[in-house]
């Protein structure tokens, strides 16, 4: 069996294409030509000399390139079609069987606007033969566009480069540091709260440091509201990291703050507990429930008080010890990518063999 994984948002089809050949899937992957640093292998493998053969591209810049998209994946040696964001669009007149997994933007604004775009994904997701999600917020959304055929089953990463380790010296080590890797999108990330957060905390703790990256369509204004705090002297803005540079700062930072409007751990999530941080973030207790079996230890809040009182907690050294402990073994036991490549290897042989839908989330809940 040869599946086609269509699409690379942030690298996850790279992830979970690299990691299902390692286990042998016959796997290959279907990105755009000349992507955004974020989305480009090169940023996220740090010894990446060249495109693996592997990967077979389309270029957005050439007329019709939607057709042959359509095209590529028609190819015979195609069994099955693992697709996201608009990809599931494509994988729908492809006459293969395919899956639709949703990551974010592409469900929440995509597949709920009037233009012929939202149209064709919606239609495409009803025709998959399954829809995955990984984040609970995509729950009550697939739910309004009555989509049965809808499984839980967490993104496939990589997190072997992200782990543990000492770092002697460095610029803030004599700060309690914040690391606030999350791209900048007010509505969606809620930067804005945090460093609101931040500038009251640095009042109560004068000895912090805010660090956060330099992307997004609302860094200008992240940037303006830091001066109009003026806490300009407690903030600095970070280029673009790649895998090799983020781990480094996961690792010197006290704790690591993500996102504080939608609910749930995204790849920075994952990133942050397999490096043993306390992660700061929107994810309350009940988030999960019925998706994992327990739920993330995560040091959860949403306004810019509640992060301000979560800060001065976490000022204690052990505190923060026991919740990066707790974080790492929540992975291991809920996230390791063993447990996922063999849940989709289950479900790839699943869909082509035709088991009917309910008998296959019958036997993942038996068999895993």
């Amino acid at each position: 069996m040869k599946i086609l994984y269509a699409g690379n948002l942030v690298n996850v089809g790279y992830s979970h294409t690299s990691l299902c050949r390692e286990k042998g899937l016959d796997m290959e992957l279907l990105m755009q030509k000349n992507p955004e640093p974020s989305s480009d292998p090169f940023q996220y493998v740090p010894d990446l000399n060249e495109y693996p053969s592997w990967i077979k591209f389309y270029d957005r810049q050439k007329s019709l390139w939607q057709l042959n998209v359509v095209k590529m994946m028609r190819n015979s040696k195609y069994q099955l079609i693992h697709s996201h964001v608009e990809l599931p669009i494509f994988a729908r007149f492809s006459g293969k069987k395919f899956i639709a997994h949703t990551l974010g933007s592409d469900l929440k604004e995509m597949a709920f606007s009037n233009s012929l775009r939202g149209l064709l994904l919606r239609q495409a997701y009803n025709k998959a033969s399954l829809v995955i999600y990984s984040t609970p917020d995509q729950l009550p959304m697939l739910d309004k566009l009555k989509i049965n055929h809808k499984l839980f089953l967490p993104i496939l990463r990589d997190l072997r480069l992200f782990k543990k380790f000492q770092i002697t010296t460095n610029d803030f080590s004599e700060n309690f540091t914040i690391f606030h890797p999350t791209t900048h999108i007010w509505k969606s990330k809620g930067n804005d709260i945090l460093i609101r957060a931040f500038e009251k905390f640095v009042k109560f703790h004068p000895n912090s440091y805010l660090i956060m990256i330099d992307k997004g369509i609302d860094s200008k204004k992240s940037k303006q509201l830091v001066k109009n705090l003026k806490i300009e002297n407690k903030i600095k803005f970070l280029p673009r990291l790649n895998s090799s540079d983020l781990v480094k700062y996961y690792n010197l930072a006290d704790v690591v703050a993500d996102q504080f409007i939608e609910p749930g751990l995204g790849g920075i999530g994952m990133e942050t507990l397999s490096c043993e941080k306390p992660l700061l973030n929107f994810c309350p207790n009940n988030c999960y429930q019925g998706m994992y079996n327990e739920s993330p230890p995560v040091v959860h809040a949403q306004t810019s008080e509640e992060i301000y009182q979560q800060l001065i907690i976490l000022l204690d050294e052990q505190t923060r010890k026991d919740i990066g402990d707790n974080g790492i073994k929540w992975i291991k036991k809920n996230s390791s990518s063993e447990i996922l490549i063999k849940k989709y290897h289950f479900l790839y042989n699943s869909i082509v063999d035709k088991v009917p839908f309910k008998t296959i989330m019958e036997k993942l809940k038996t068999n895993f």
